[in-house]
């Protein structure tokens, strides 16, 4: 059977297919090669229309009207067809965009799940903010416990310290008003007892040798 038809032949390997951008890029090419051909048809025109007027000079400029015209035709079908060519570019480009919002999401989403299954759930975080509490008020204890003071002898009372405090600011506030130093008993002391009746006062002792 090869030999009465012959081996099928085998298509020739084709390449990649171009791409939107390659096709658009080849498009702009020919756009430009027929703005060159009208515009050169519309020298062309000028110098024709110029001349002498004769049958040939108008029928020369006749064939160049019909040569731009077929130009100017050409390249509105070529600029049709860059318009889908850049329209379907902007959704594959748009369909790209989607594609990698979307795994970029889904790598985020993932990431954030494992983050707060690190983190434990709910109760795990009500747990640790009750055991921040704990040792808050524990603290507090501590430092009570360590602030209290154990050295202050019986019978001393707070009250009575901050009420002499008081006063003896108040009269050092007057002294310094007035500017007269008191030699008198301060006024948030006791009064002294009075001396003894009868009772003689005790010499002070001599050394010996005077």
């Amino acid at each position: 059977m090869k030999r009465l038809f012959g081996a099928p032949k085998q298509a020739p390997p084709s390449g990649p297919a171009p791409s939107l951008s390659d096709a658009s890029a080849r498009i702009d090419s020919r756009v430009e090669d027929l703005e060159k051909k009208i515009a050169k048809c519309d020298e062309d025109l000028r110098r024709y229309v110029g001349g002498k007027g004769s049958a040939q000079q108008k029928q020369l400029a006749v064939q160049c009207m019909k040569r731009k015209k077929m130009y100017e035709q050409q390249r509105d079908v070529i600029l049709g067809t860059q318009f889908n060519v850049d329209s379907l570019a902007g959704a594959q480009e748009q369909a790209d965009i989607t594609v990698m919002t979307v795994e970029a999401m889904k790598a985020g989403q993932q990431d954030l799940k494992q983050r707060y299954q690190q983190i434990g759930g709910a109760m795990d975080i009500e747990r640790l903010m009750d055991d921040m509490a704990d040792l808050q008020d524990e603290i507090a204890d501590i430092n009570e416990a360590i602030s209290t003071s154990y050295a202050v002898p019986d019978g001393f009372d707070e009250a009575a310290f901050e009420a002499e405090f008081n006063a003896l600011e108040e009269e050092m506030k007057m002294e310094a008003l007035t500017g007269v130093t008191s030699s008198a008993r301060p006024a948030y002391l006791p009064p002294a007892e009075p001396a003894a009746v009868g009772v003689p006062e005790t010499p002070a002792a001599v050394p010996e040798g005077r």
